[in-house]
């Protein structure tokens, strides 16, 4: 049986005393056993201990479920059922994960939860956000998942005006862009471009990841003709607009260098557009543009015989990834998560080969650098663009 983790004391952990506490009229009741299931799921329940206590599980399942589809329930509440369900179906996945999505998109209450009315009620909406895109990251059949839940997302990126919603619709957006087929069926860089210039940092560096991710699945703005081709056949030039490459170019040159009035306030913010701007250099526009979306193979051989892999795991796809994946399960929680949840971050996201330990791999040990790169290298990055910043201050006074 798993223990409720150091979230929830000392106490171990009861599914039985837990679904009790579901089913209590008192709403601290409830509250509390919310929080010991979400305490619990963090700290990883094993697959065998959910097979032994079906029952139990499924019972607190339905009681979240029925928390969301029942009006007047605490906000609290509310948050904590869809926190427990996202972090169960990181546990279970596969097939059963299809299912809890179509019992989300079930709720009569799922549209109004997305897109709230005031400011007390944006919470819930991101809480209901990352449900939808955790259990969509696991689906069995990923593309037609991701389709589904980019379709409400967009509407939540259309609709909202609250910038943590509409944060957390745009880093969702950019998680399952990958997973839903052609990208350029499914990204329209005007809405890139558009949060680019927005007034929270959370929402343009999210914009910004959306468009590092489609620049590097090889999924470019429109980039103008040169000029002398206008006047070679003796056309009128197009009107730029801010989603070309051009402008976008130059709103991720500006962000970089720091615009605002406070820049050591934003430094993570411009060390991400400084990266972005690295990445747009690195990748100039071309005539042989050409989307790669994610076809179900893992990776393919290529013609220097060297393995390359692909959608799940190009640099800036796992950097999203992870970066979710340690917000929603939290710092103790990821590191549970990574250390013994090797279905979910190798079998099923594919992000490291190290993950479980090297002693299954045969015929020698699995390199595990990879997933310490990605979780330092910014964090490394960052560190040494402030200490920059400072000596720069520090010649102004010499």
């Amino acid at each position: 049986m798993g223990r409720a983790g150091s979230n929830s004391g000392e106490r171990a952990f009861s599914i039985q005393r837990c679904v009790g506490m579901l089913h209590q009229n008192k709403h601290v009741a409830r509250e509390e056993g919310l929080k010991d299931l979400v305490a619990a799921l963090e700290g990883f329940v094993a697959a065998e201990d959910i097979t032994d206590h079906r029952y139990e599980y499924d019972q607190a399942l339905s009681r979240c479920f029925s928390f969301l589809s029942t009006v007047g329930r605490s906000a609290k509440e509310h948050k904590d059922a869809y926190r427990a369900i996202g972090i169960y179906v990181l546990t279970v996945l596969g097939f059963e994960a299809q299912n809890i999505l179509d019992r989300l998109f079930a709720l009569d209450r799922l549209t109004a939860e997305l897109t709230p009315s005031s400011a007390s009620e944006a919470e819930r909406a991101v809480a209901a956000i990352n449900c939808l895109t955790a259990v969509t990251l696991v689906c069995a059949k990923k593309a037609a998942a991701a389709k589904r839940t980019l379709k409400a997302v967009c509407e939540v990126i259309d609709q909202t005006t609250f910038p943590q919603v509409l944060a957390a619709a745009l880093s969702a957006w950019t998680l399952l862009l990958p997973r839903a087929g052609n990208l350029r069926a499914m990204t329209p860089f005007k809405v890139i471009a558009k949060h680019l210039s927005a007034d929270d940092p959370a929402v343009r560096m999210a914009a910004g990841e959306a468009l590092a991710v489609c620049i590097e699945r090889n999924h470019r703005p429109y980039q103008p003709d040169p000029p002398y081709l206008y006047r070679y056949h003796g056309l009128r030039p197009r009107e730029p607009k801010p989603e070309d490459r051009p402008s976008l170019e130059s709103r991720v040159a500006e962000l970089a260098a720091g615009v605002d009035a406070h820049k050591k306030k934003h430094a993570e913010e411009r060390i991400l557009f400084q990266q972005i701007k690295d990445l747009l250099e690195a990748n100039p526009p071309g005539s042989d543009d050409q989307d790669e979306y994610d076809e179900g193979e893992e990776e393919e051989e290529d013609s220097s015989g060297c393995r390359r892999v692909k959608v799940n795991k190009t640099t800036w796809v796992k950097l999203v990834l992870v970066n979710f994946l340690r917000q929603y399960l939290a710092e103790q929680g990821f590191a549970a998560h990574f250390q013994l949840n090797v279905p979910l971050f190798r079998d099923t996201l594919g992000l490291t080969r190290a993950a479980g330990g090297a002693q299954e791999k045969k015929g020698g040990v699995v390199p595990a650098q990879e997933m310490k790169q990605l979780r330092n290298g910014r964090d490394k990055q960052r560190t040494k663009e402030i200490k920059k910043d400072r000596r720069n201050k520090n010649k102004q006074y010499c």
